[in-house]
């Protein structure tokens, strides 16, 4: 399909408003993940405040740590009908985490700040309600990173600092937080929201999923053919027509200091086996596949990007969800994106076989479906394929590494479409 190139003008534009509309979404989506603010608490019984309630707790580390930091103003600052949830590391979690009395002691009160507000979400977390719901609950903390920008939630053209996230559950009478057991005691409720003890001190992640997939070892063949025919895409192009739904997006990016440099994700990251079992010995090998088909170009007589991407983006769109086949026009562009940050306990059928990844614009485009089928193998890990594919379902072998963007899921085999011919 060609690309005029007044619709390449329009590139940035589309990508903004999908990256604009996935975090608003990410972040108030009701019908999928909502985050914790929000979920209120009956308080009218109860008069007793969080940080009393802190203060009447065990936890004397995590306690030594907010009486030196400045969380007491921090809050207060948020005003008097605020709700939190406050994640409470137990002594021995604050000691196995490295919060022991002298690294606070010598510790400033700013730095402290970043690890309590990191233990801080928005909203009180209610242990019945997160246990109904079955898919995992976004809890957006008080954690921001300046350097870090996605689009603004009210206005287009502005952009909001990234905020850090926890993704709660409750099984049973245990806490999950991004999917790992975190804490089997009882949450207390206070009139301006809750107290949950952990077994654990949360650290923040700090690198995106590129750099975890560059510096593991395990990806080079994944990441390299992407950022090859990037750099194949840039050099024909010659900046004349966009390349951003295939682009690699997994790093921080941007295009001015006003720009969003972040999105939220999730991935299938196949491994160089993966691509060794299927056949692809190294990239020479990916290319010759692309070679199979017209490689893009820009045509200077027409002013068109002839051709839009290359045969491994097709090989490889379903470990992005598939996005590359999302509906499209000339005149409405593309659907607006849906939230795709899943991690491996949202990874079923029940929750996801008919997840709606993209929205249909006011009518002008088809709602774009889950392309993707969930299992369990017979050690209970989590399988995936395109649906009606008739190659061999990929199985998670590590589940939920955690990024600035989401969760890496690695899987041992490609996922190829339905329709896919090596």
């Amino acid at each position: 399909m060609n690309i005029k190139l007044y619709q390449a003008g329009n590139a940035l534009k589309l990508l903004a408003i999908c990256m604009l509309f996935l975090s608003l979404v990410s972040c108030r989506k009701k019908e999928f993940q909502p985050e914790v603010e929000g979920v209120k608490i009956p308080t009218q019984d109860i008069t007793i405040t969080l940080k009393e309630v802190l203060e009447a707790s065990p936890y004397t580390l995590f306690k030594a740590a907010w009486k030196k930091s400045n969380m007491n103003s921090i809050l207060e600052k948020k005003g008097s009908k605020a709700q939190f949830t406050l994640l409470v590391p137990t002594d021995a979690a604050c000691v196995a985490g490295g919060l022991t009395q002298e690294f606070i002691n010598q510790t400033p009160s700013e730095l402290l700040d970043s690890i309590l507000l990191y233990h801080t979400l928005i909203g009180a977390a209610d242990a019945k309600t997160l246990s109904t719901r079955g898919e995992n609950t976004i809890g957006v903390s008080l954690l921001t990173n300046p350097y870090l920008r996605v689009f603004g939630y009210e206005n287009l053209y502005l952009t909001d600092v990234y905020a850090y996230r926890q993704y709660l559950n409750v099984f049973g009478s245990d806490l999950y937080i991004n999917n790992k057991k975190r804490s089997s005691a009882v949450p207390t409720q206070a009139k301006n929201g809750t107290l949950w003890p952990i077994d654990q001190l949360l650290k923040k992640p700090t690198k995106t999923i590129y750099e975890v997939l560059k510096e593991d070892g395990r990806f080079g063949m994944y990441v390299g053919i992407m950022e090859k025919t990037d750099e194949l895409w840039d050099e024909a192009m010659e900046g004349m027509a966009d390349r951003a739904k295939f682009k690699l997006g997994l790093s921080v990016y941007s295009y001015s200091d006003r720009s969003p440099n972040i999105r939220f994700t999730s991935i299938f990251a196949p491994t160089d086996e993966a691509f060794h079992q299927a056949g692809f010995k190294n990239i020479d090998d990916l290319m010759t596949l692309n070679s199979r088909a017209p490689l893009p170009y820009f045509d200077w007589d027409t002013y068109e990007a002839v051709g839009n991407g290359y045969v491994t983006d097709t090989l490889l769109t379903m470990h992005r969800w598939g996005r590359l086949f999302e509906p499209y026009n000339n005149m409405a562009g593309k659907g607006l994106p849906m939230p795709d940050i899943f991690y491996a306990n949202d990874l079923n059928n029940r929750l996801l076989g008919n997840y709606t990844l993209t929205t249909s614009k006011d009518g002008n485009l088809p709602v774009y479906k889950m392309p993707l089928d969930f299992g369990l193998d017979a050690n209970g890990r989590v399988t995936v394929k395109a649906k009606e594919s008739p190659y061999p379902a990929a199985t998670v072998i590590e589940k939920d590494i955690n990024t600035l963007m989401g969760p890496i899921h690695v899987v041992d085999r490609l996922i190829p479409p339905k329709d896919f011919k090596y």
